[in-house]
């Protein structure tokens, strides 16, 4: 197959309907509106390809045959099945609920109505998965009936449809699909639900990083016994997430990028899974620092993202890999991308997009100094944020404690309730510190620096600004390690600060930042509104 970036097969391959030269019925009509779906779905066209599928079942369910109706009933589901995954993964989420509602409910499941029932029964099924354990008895395909393979597969549709979008129902599934794969005992469907696991395991960060490095590995193991391209590169990719989730960041971004090569060159029909491997490689090197790298292969992700239709993919890229916008000092275009993204995702619940624009938003307003507003903007939704589950997951909920604090440090020194927000601003740092997590530390660190200087303890701020960087430095994080040292700088003063400063802006120009001063501001708030930089 032709590949092109990012790794689907070109588009020219699928056929056009207008080829047909003959009116088609019955079964050559289903087959090759099957084939057509097929090839949407191989490039990259998954809303096009789901599209498609829904017709196909439209299709088989007009058999007139009652008895082909009755033998046909579970192509139907499948087709629909297929149609809600293909509409899930690519950010067609009214359109992939609705469908995947009907299919759950013929098969006699259902879906948590709210993310916190999801998390009751999450707990639960985790509960039951850990007395049962991961063994299983080998079975082929064949002597698995088709309703257990549906259900099985069903299970994988919305524990990948929804794993980035809402993911305490995605959490919720894929325990079913993990436990239902193992009652089934068909490989090459427990690799691939072993290898999910793997990464939904490891949203609990720290304390869950025994627990996710055996199931890593165990799913390696089982993907290299079933030789399945697509099994090894799925456990490639979600052993990737796993050690992103647990703040490895250089480890995650190598599986990663491994993860692609595999996708791209030995499989087809693997969008959620290249499209993924692609989101946490930038991701990865987003916390490396390597901004320079992002802002290279950012633009032909998004371009691609859109030409497909997958509003998933280009809205994660404008939202999440937002600071690029920031490090070339366009505020104006990161809040346009943020914008535009935002008024096609739906607005119905509070998902991870709806966390990342709000992400993205906050330090928008801190980069151009709109302190105030990124503050009430981060409190005004955090109830929101509590209640859709996310800060269950621990990278996420560091990383949005820092935010808050962030933002409570920039409007205390901007003048406004000084003395409560420097309070805010230390307690959301002890919060922090109790994650106990080696690249967490580091940013209580900076929030501690933040107050103490704004207090006007020089000696006590650099001490933090000190630690902070050489916790950053630990953590390959030289992004926050180079802003914490050009802060240093300013405080220091003298021949000494100014070498410093010197130093970081050398750095960040080797990355792209345009604007050293207002990205430090933005990573490293407090001090006094009118200390140097």
């Amino acid at each position: 197959a032709v590949k092109d970036e990012p790794g689907t097969p070109d588009s020219s391959i699928i056929p056009h309907p207008s080829s047909f030269q003959t009116p088609l019925y019955g079964d050559r009509l289903i087959e090759m509106k099957a084939g057509l779906a097929e090839a949407l779905a191989n490039a990259g066209r998954a809303a096009e390809a789901a599209r498609v599928y829904m017709q196909v079942s439209e299709e088989v369910s007009r058999e007139r045959n009652p008895h082909a109706a009755r033998a046909r009933s579970g192509t139907t589901l499948e087709f629909q099945r297929r149609a809600a995954e293909q509409f899930l993964i690519s950010g067609h989420i009214e359109e992939g609920l609705s469908v995947i509602q009907t299919v759950l409910s013929r098969i006699g499941m259902k879906m948590a109505e709210t993310p916190r029932r999801a998390m009751l029964s999450l707990l639960l099924r985790r509960a039951l998965l850990r007395l049962r354990g991961l063994k299983f008895v080998e079975r082929d395909a064949s002597e698995i009936s088709e309703d257990e393979l549906l259900r099985i597969d069903t299970c994988w549709a919305v524990s990948t449809g929804l794993a980035l979008v809402d993911s305490i129902r995605g959490a919720d599934f894929q325990t079913c699909h993990l436990m239902l794969a193992l009652k089934a005992g068909e490989p090459y469907r427990v690799a691939r639900a072993m290898a999910v696991e793997a990464a939904f395991t490891a949203t609990g960060g720290g304390p869950a990083r025994k627990r996710a490095r055996k199931i890593v590995k165990a799913a390696e193991e089982l993907a290299k016994k079933v030789d399945h391209p697509h099994a090894k590169g799925l456990a490639t990719m979600t052993a990737g997430v796993a050690n992103y989730l647990v703040g490895e960041w250089k480890k995650a971004a190598e599986l990663c990028d491994r993860a692609t090569v595999i996708l791209r060159d030995q499989c087809t029909g693997v969008t959620w899974e290249l499209t993924t491997a692609y989101r946490f490689l930038l991701s990865s090197l987003v916390f490396l620092g390597e901004l320079d790298e992002v802002s290279r292969r950012l633009p032909v992700l998004i371009a691609t993202a859109k030409e497909k239709g997958n509003l998933h993919v280009a809205t994660d890229l404008r939202t999440r890999m937002n600071l690029v916008w920031l490090a070339a000092d366009d505020p104006d275009r990161a809040r346009q991308e943020v914008i535009e993204a935002l008024e096609r995702w739906p607005q119905d619940g509070f998902h991870l997009q709806h966390y990342n624009s709000l992400f993205a938003l906050a330090q928008i307003e801190l980069y151009t100094g709109d302190d105030l507003f990124a503050y009430r903007h981060i409190k005004l939704h955090w109830p929101d944020i509590a209640a859709s589950m996310l800060l269950r997951i621990q990278a996420v909920r560091i990383e949005a404690t820092h935010l808050r604090a962030r933002t409570a440090l920039a409007t205390a020194a901007s003048g406004t309730d000084t003395k409560r927000l420097l309070r805010v601003a230390r307690t959301l740092a002890h919060r922090i510190e109790r994650e106990k997590v080696f690249w967490a530390e580091p940013f209580a660190l900076l929030v501690y620096a933040g107050v103490e200087g704004f207090q006007g303890n020089q000696s006590s701020a650099a001490k933090f600004l000190s630690e902070a960087a050489e916790g950053f430095d630990l953590a390959d994080m030289a992004l926050y390690a180079a802003a914490a040292r050009r802060r240093l700088g300013a405080l220091t003063g003298g021949d000494e600060g100014r070498v410093a400063i010197a130093e970081a802006d050398r750095w960040m120009a080797k990355q792209s930042i345009k604007n050293p001063e207002r990205l430090t501001r933005m990573l490293v708030p407090g001090f006094a509104r009118n200390s140097e930089l």
